[in-house]
């Protein structure tokens, strides 16, 4: 008897820890939280899309890099001009020391997100942008808002929305962003990272973003694909995913995992030493000027890349001025571009979740 319901209350518990659970805006980051994250190692991790459906048990031995802080402020705290465009409420973080653009007449810096939660409808929006661009504070509202999450997110719970954001550069040109992000909660159970050593409740929810990133400088502009997807498995009271996984859509189906990392706490460790930052975005812009195109206009059809030695495995995409892609090259420092007609080509170089963009004359 004594066994029995030994049993039966070892089953209560394990209904109880593994329920579907939901998740509000309050689960979702305030102004003035600073929330510690570890990225892990790609290598040897195996993260499958399909790790999908109810009362799943996830557990992916996830193996420390580095960490990282992302400290949210309001607009006024980074900087009080941006409040004219941005307002009072909306409150983000530092996304990225710089966003290297080699080849072209001009510097951004200091690049932050801005959110706010909306009450109708009751979601959590990417509401602006904002950056020191060669020197000028840039902030700009996204039109429509990028919305991230509408509440509650249950189990199967589907939502798509249209966002776009439009940033002039004077005197250069501009920066364009128009996508669609669609959501959907495709799974629910226990999730174990290093930091929750005992099994956290989670919703994972995965969303495909479609993106087309434009560029314009004098009389040229160029427009990217951006196709990604994000695994995010939330739980309550966190303010931050438990896991956050990054993948691109390849062109022959199929995904390619770019960057994973984790709500953590801080760990001394002597084989990467904590920042307070996006460690792998600060390394870009510190080696930016050795981010090269070279000769460019091309010689008889060659550019040679000179990139971070870091960056063992990367993908170069060329774009003409259709936003056609025309050529890929995978790990390789010299471009063969003699097939292509003469005129002006657009390259990004993804290296993890690092990325940089160069423009190139043949």
């Amino acid at each position: 008897m004594k066994y029995l319901l030994s049993v039966i209350a070892a089953m209560i518990i394990y209904q109880s820890a593994s329920s579907q659970i939901s998740i509000t805006s309050a689960d979702m980051p305030v102004a003035g939280d600073t929330l510690r994250y570890s990225n892990a190692s790609i290598v040897g991790t195996v993260i499958s899309p399909g790790d999908s459906g109810v009362s799943q048990v996830w557990n992916y031995g996830l193996t420390l890099q580095y960490q990282g802080v992302d400290t949210y402020k309001t607009a006024l705290a980074v900087n009080p001009l941006y409040v004219l465009t941005i307002g009072y409420t909306a409150y983000g973080y530092k996304v990225s020391d710089s966003l290297p653009l080699p080849g072209l007449p001009v510097s951004i810096q200091q690049v932050y997100t801005f959110f706010e939660k909306k009450t109708s409808p009751n979601s959590y929006v990417a509401q602006a942008w904002a950056a020191s661009i060669s020197g000028i504070p840039t902030p700009a509202k996204f039109s429509p808002a990028d919305v991230w999450y509408f509440f509650p997110l249950t189990y199967h719970r589907t939502d798509s929305a249209d966002y776009a954001l439009n940033v002039a550069i004077p005197g250069t040109g501009g920066l364009k962003r128009n996508g669609t992000r669609y959501t959907r909660v495709d799974g629910w159970g226990m999730l174990n990272t290093p930091y929750f050593t005992t099994p956290v409740n989670c919703l994972r929810v995965r969303s495909v973003i479609r993106e087309i990133d434009s560029v314009s400088f004098g009389t040229f502009s160029f427009g990217i694909p951006v196709n990604t997807v994000e695994y995010k498995w939330l739980a309550t009271g966190e303010h931050y995913p438990a896991l956050w996984v990054t993948s691109t859509l390849l062109p022959g189906g199929g995904e390619r995992i770019t960057s994973i990392r984790y709500r953590d706490s801080y760990r001394d460790t002597t084989t990467a030493p904590p920042i307070d930052t996006n460690v792998a975005v600060q390394n870009v812009a510190k080696v930016s000027e050795d981010i090269k195109a070279w000769p460019n206009p091309a010689v008889n059809g060659i550019v040679t890349l000179a990139l971070p030695a870091s960056w063992k495995t990367f993908l170069v995409e060329v774009y003409d001025i259709q936003s056609k892609q025309v050529a890929t090259f995978m790990d390789k420092r010299e471009l063969n571009l003699r097939e292509l007609p003469s005129g002006h080509y657009l390259a990004r170089v993804t290296s993890g979740i690092n990325v940089a963009y160069f423009h190139i004359e043949k």
